[in-house]
């Protein structure tokens, strides 16, 4: 990706506030709950506001996720069906959300980015870091909020194809820990998660499920995918044919059939997050019959 769609790419996961609840299965006394108890930080709550308009009616502002926040809703999820309490995801969310905050986790990011200049950014971003660092209220309210291994494990899982994505959990002692990029299982989490019941989240899906919201809305450039992805997108969801088969040419990746029974959104995402189809790729599309698609990916 340029640097630009990179940028854009933690608008999506850190501003673009536009996901329901709703949308990830959760109610409103649900998601309620969990922020008024800590599990969910950085996200308002349902509130009733008094209406301005003629009728005078009252209104609600409604909670509305951006993706971080979204796919940790559907960590919370999963954990909760494994009967983790309350009082340790409250735990738990402290130390994903709010230490990496008070250790300066985003400006030892910043400073990384800043010594490798010349390998990743222009002159003008490198300016702008610099500027950012030294501003202490922006670090303090803004970046260091929004920067942490977790949001850092999600771009990796967006961009990134290679295998593991995903959190590491110790129920009886609420210790974690998060695996990306292939990393070896052992040496990342250590003997002392040998010793304890470990439950192994994958990220990937979580993820899907998240983007596969964004995946229906006609109206939202999805900067995260290319326009080959796009093509599909379009033909998967908005024609919603009855059959769909993708495969790559020599059948090197095996082929991904959709029907109108699966959930068409959350499987082609995750097949695009698995797959990663190359920039410059051609798209070979066969009608076999009515609603009967063959797609043909070829490097």
């Amino acid at each position: 990706m340029t640097e630009n769609e990179i940028k854009e790419l933690g608008f999506v996961i850190y501003e673009a506030t536009d996901i329901s609840p709703a949308q990830l299965e959760v109610t409103s006394r649900q998601i309620n709950y969990w922020i008024d108890h800590g599990v969910i930080p950085f996200a308002e709550k349902q509130q009733s506001i008094d209406g301005v308009d003629d009728e005078k009616i009252n209104k609600t502002k409604w909670i509305r996720l951006n993706l971080a926040q979204a796919v940790w809703v559907c960590l919370v999820k999963e954990l909760i069906s494994y009967n983790v309490s309350v009082e340790n995801l409250k735990e738990l969310a402290r130390n994903i959300w709010q230490k990496p905050r008070e250790d300066k986790y985003a400006d030892k990011v910043f400073e990384k980015l800043i010594q490798n200049r010349k390998k990743i950014l222009s002159e003008k971003t490198v300016f702008t870091l610099e500027q950012n660092l030294g501003d202490e209220m922006l670090m303090e309210h803004y970046f260091r909020t929004i920067i942490n291994p977790f949001t850092d494990l999600l771009k990796s899982a967006i961009l990134d194809e290679k295998l593991p994505h995903s959190m590491v959990y110790v129920p009886s002692n609420n210790e974690h820990t998060f695996l990306e990029e292939g990393s070896e299982l052992i040496q990342k989490i250590g003997s002392s998660y040998l010793m304890h019941a470990m439950i192994s989240i994958p990220i990937v899906p979580l993820v899907a499920k998240v983007l596969a919201v964004d995946y229906g809305n006609t109206k939202k450039d999805l900067i995260y995918i290319t326009d080959i992805e796009r093509q599909i997108r379009d033909i998967i969801v908005f024609k919603k044919p009855k059959y769909v088969e993708v495969a790559f040419e020599n059948n090197h990746i095996k082929p991904i059939v959709i029907t109108e029974n699966h959930k068409t959104r959350e499987d082609l995402t995750r097949f695009f997050m698995e797959h990663k189809i190359e920039r410059g790729s051609k798209l070979l599309i066969e009608i076999r019959a009515t609603d009967n698609y063959k797609i043909t990916l070829v490097k």
